[in-house]
């Protein structure tokens, strides 16, 4: 039974999940999707028309789903140690948290057949290297969190994902199109209900116009798309009169820095290698060239590859601008990796970018110490704590091992990690410290903390760099924007440096965000339901500011 109390905006959406049986829950970040899935669920159990539902979530949320059931039902409790911390799960006769190895998930997989769990919660990368334990579970209703993991078409977790069927099917996102891509969309629609766009063909030619070497120049009928979209979507915004009456009130500030010679002098360098690159891509390829799909992360660097050579210069200069050691690290990593291959070792921890080996060999980083941005984060992180002694700061940059250059910056400060190669069990647990630590004040994050994380006792978000998308970058800012927020007032705050790629880079995520509000919202397209690319191409960019 549901023990939790909806809002009106809430109750809505529960009733169109129950009845409708397949839908996309596109309400904003922190308005409380969780909440309504394990609401719906629970009605649905008590109607006798589900016995179990499979969550299926990111690795770094497992526990906070189990969290969410244990306060929102009325299941049995029991709490659980992860490092120093403890939290509250249900019972596991009720709620099978899939976890550990192989052998140990076998065990799992055997509980589940005799017991008949309420709940199943699964992470992504469970359900391909589990696939024949999860096709035989007997669910009736599936919840997928986070549901931007399938939005590609050729992903193997996305096409697993795809394969499995209940007759209640949820998907839960803030953020269905994440890189300005309304085929993203189409692509979560086929699992929750295909026939609401139909065939691929079909919506290609409605929506997307295409230039003849076959890539997307423009999107159209963007008023018609959204029109067929709510039919199967439940759709909130932060903004919207009866939500903002329970949401924090939000101020963001942009913080303009400046290079030093020495900064701009190796930025310079970077950007010329650059510019080479993409006038060598442009005339070999011919417009075959896929920038868009380099920003968007869909694809990975090959450094033996045109695109990888382009990719590999422009996280490069992003690492310079943030501060030069990253630059370094990458150097290193790529000299280990290098060694282990001799060696025989195909794969490596240590990936590295052979391009900044080259630039750190060649002296580009020898006067640099440190970074102009990283002195204003510095700064900046050091006035709000010190101005109220509750102040809470979350930070966000691209590269992992900035984490570890600002908490040693800052280390007067109680301080945690959060990034991708943390377990799942050293993420909940830097979470819980965050969270219930007065002393600890600093959450160091890398885009894996982007992703569904509570964190409301934060007072600031900072950004030190932009996410690989629009989509990214929203989830990010809104990890402190919660229903449950302790502040009235909470603040983001972007820091960009003058006269390089950020500029662009923010222009770009601006159009996307154009894209994604026309399509779901109805807002941003021109009166023909058209949106144009108007932003500089990279190119006409570096020769402007790098020169």
């Amino acid at each position: 039974m549901f023990v939790g109390e909806l809002r009106p905006y809430q109750d809505s959406a529960v009733d169109r999940m129950v009845e409708r049986g397949s839908l996309l829950m596109a309400y904003d970040q922190g308005t409380g999707k969780t909440v309504c899935a394990v609401a719906a669920s629970e009605e649905l159990m008590g109607e006798g028309k589900v016995t179990t539902t499979l969550i299926v979530a990111l690795s770094s949320l497992k526990l906070q789903w189990a969290e969410a059931l244990a306060n929102f039902t009325d299941l049995r409790k029991r709490w659980i140690k992860v490092k120093d911390q403890y939290i509250r799960v249900p019972a596991a006769d009720q709620c099978v948290l899939l976890d550990g190895g192989p052998e140990k998930r076998a065990k799992l997989y055997r509980q589940i057949e005799e017991t008949q769990p309420e709940y199943i919660i699964a992470t992504y990368d469970q359900i391909i290297d589990d696939w024949r334990h999860i096709k035989r579970l007997d669910v009736q209703c599936i919840i997928i969190d986070e549901a931007t993991q399938i939005k590609s078409f050729k992903a193997d977790r996305a096409k697993k994902i795809k394969r499995l069927w209940a007759p209640y099917r949820f998907a839960l996102t803030g953020t269905p199109i994440e890189n300005g891509k309304p085929e993203e969309v189409f692509s979560i629609m086929e699992w929750v209900d295909p026939d609401v766009f139909g065939r691929w063909d079909l919506f290609d030619k409605t929506y997307l116009e295409r230039a003849h070497g076959g890539w997307v120049v423009e999107y159209k009928n963007m008023d018609v798309f959204h029109e067929v979209l709510s039919e199967a979507m439940a759709r909130k915004k932060a903004t919207d009169p009866d939500v903002a009456a329970y949401m924090p009130k939000v101020e963001f500030t942009e913080r303009m820095v400046q290079l030093d010679f020495p900064t701009r002098r190796a930025y310079r360098q970077i950007a010329a290698d650059l510019s080479y690159e993409l006038d060598r891509a442009r005339q070999r390829n011919r417009g075959s060239f896929d920038l868009a799909a380099y920003y968007s992360g869909s694809k990975q660097p090959d450094e033996k590859s045109a695109q990888g050579r382009i990719m590999a210069r422009m996280l490069a200069a992003q690492m310079l601008l943030d501060h030069p050691e990253l630059l370094r690290k990458s150097a290193q990593d790529f000299e280990k990796s290098e060694l282990l291959r001799q060696e025989g070792v195909e794969k490596s921890n240590w990936p590295g970018s052979k391009y900044a080996y080259q630039i750190v060999s060649q002296g580009l980083l020898d006067d640099l110490t440190t970074a102009p941005k990283t002195k204003a984060v510095v700064n900046e992180i050091r006035t709000i704590l010190e101005e109220d002694p509750d102040h809470k700061v979350v930070v966000f940059c691209v590269f992992r091992d900035f984490g570890a250059i600002l908490q040693q910056a800052l280390s007067e400060y109680g301080s945690v990690a959060f990034h991708g190669q943390l377990t799942p069990q050293a993420k909940a647990a830097a979470k819980q410290q965050f969270l219930k630590d007065p002393k600890c004040r600093l959450f160091a994050a890398s885009d894996a903390g982007g992703y569904g994380l509570d964190l409301p006792v934060a007072s600031h978000l900072i950004n030190v760099d932009y996410a690989a998308s629009a989509g990214a970058q929203d989830q990010r800012n809104t990890r402190h924007r919660r229903t449950s927020s302790e502040w009235p007032v909470i603040y983001v705050v972007d820091f960009l440096v003058e006269g390089t790629l950020e500029e662009r880079k923010r222009d770009q995520l601006g159009l996307k965000r154009r894209v994604a509000s026309a399509a779901l919202d109805r807002r941003g397209a021109d009166k023909d339901g058209k949106i144009e690319n108007n932003v500089e191409s990279l190119t006409n960019h570096l020769a402007r500011t790098a020169a």
